[in-house]
């Protein structure tokens, strides 16, 4: 996803160094070049063999080969993590005195700096004027610490790749995902809900990030990793939540399992001492919806059926997809791969294609992400 990215991680002397090893390798993984470049006190605090064994190159002075001129050349961000109240003041004040703050004002306002500060919280506090003056730069990202006893702890790993994407795909087409189970209430703390877990959705967010801006509408399950996320818990606001933010969209695809049925809400919490019938009502149909709100979007359904037959199943899914004419409908049966499981058996259908694609849930959502760049390729209106 981060193929032909070059990336340049600073590190400076904070304890905090110790988390630079991992986002190095999961930017490796997402297939960047990494560079390092450090303050020397850093080897203070890690080792130098261990970053050289991680990273693609490892520096930490100028030489005649001006290094830091190359890297801005070459790399198309910088990222500082950690970032020290030290570095932080120098760079603010355009004070050039080792290879992390050079290289950081060769990239000032021309290239994409992420600055993650790392620091005693009233360090923090007393440098707030630099870490202002540098976010009104063009293309500086101050990452937000996590304010932890008394200390302003760097950033996580996750976050720091979810504003890599932020940056790298913003002027791209938009892509909002509705994902995840909804729930519906029975009375004020009980509810019904489905099994689903959210891992195609999530799998499918994570591999679209390769052609797209995502975002996502999610209610139970756990976030994807590096994607911008909105909760909703019942259907009706997932829907309202996609009615009010798809029009800044390109594409919306629903892969979320969303209630059939809705119930008539009791008040309170109701005795278990009693038999309770409750009465089921059928529910809107979100895909049918957002279509009439958005006419001339992408929008892209998934159709889960139980032991049916690939011709019927097949069947079903054309149907939907024209009811609700959507653009593309992708299919499965849950009787083959049920919930929670990692793999699964799908047929992408569009207007003019069917394939069947099966193997691992990633895998799978790497091909669907192929198809859906292919098929709203030049298509998509805003």
């Amino acid at each position: 996803m981060l193929r032909n990215k070059k990336i340049v991680v600073a590190l400076t002397a904070s304890i905090a160094a110790v988390e630079a090893f991992r986002l190095i390798r999961e930017l490796k993984k997402l297939g960047a070049e990494v560079y390092c470049i450090a303050t020397k006190e850093t080897f203070d605090i890690i080792g130098r063999k261990a970053l050289e064994f991680t990273a693609d190159k490892v520096m930490d002075e100028i030489s005649g080969d001006v290094e830091h001129v190359s890297l801005y050349n070459n790399c198309d961000l910088l990222i500082i993590y950690p970032a020290t109240a030290n570095i932080i003041s120098k760079i603010s004040s355009k004070i050039a005195d080792n290879i992390v703050n050079t290289t950081a004002l060769v990239f000032l306002n021309h290239k994409p700096i992420i600055i993650a500060p790392a620091m005693h919280i009233n360090m923090y506090e007393n440098i707030r004027e630099h870490l202002e003056k540098l976010s009104n730069y063009n293309h500086v990202y101050i990452l937000q610490p996590r304010f932890e006893n008394g200390k302003a702890k760097i950033a996580k790993v996750d976050d720091v790749i979810k504003k890599i994407f932020e940056i790298f795909n913003k002027d791209k087409k938009r892509v909002l995902i509705l994902n995840g189970a909804t729930a519906e209430f029975i009375d004020d703390v009980r509810v019904i809900t489905n099994l689903s877990s959210g891992k195609m959705g999530n799998a499918l967010a994570e591999a679209l990030l390769k052609y797209f801006n995502v975002e996502m509408i999610l209610g139970i399950g756990e976030k994807p990793r590096w994607v911008k996320c909105y909760r909703a818990l019942t259907s009706e606001e997932m829907l309202n939540k996609a009615l009010d933010l798809g029009k800044d969209f390109d594409i919306i695809i629903s892969s979320a399992a969303i209630s059939d049925f809705i119930t008539e809400k009791l008040e309170g919490k109701v005795s278990s001492d009693n038999e309770l019938i409750i009465k089921l009502k059928p529910n809107k149909k979100i895909l049918k919806e957002l279509r009439k709100r958005f006419k001339d979007k992408i929008i892209i359904g998934f159709k889960a059926e139980y032991n049916v037959d690939k011709d019927e199943l097949i069947r079903r899914a054309k149907r939907r997809m024209e009811e609700y004419g959507l653009d593309m409908i992708i299919a499965n049966d849950l009787s083959k791969y049920y919930f929670g499981s990692d793999e699964t058996e799908v047929y992408a259908i569009t207007k003019d294609k069917i394939e069947l694609i099966s193997g691992k849930k990633r895998e799978v959502a790497e091909k669907l992400a192929e198809i859906i760049n292919v098929i709203t390729n030049g298509s998509c209106k805003s």
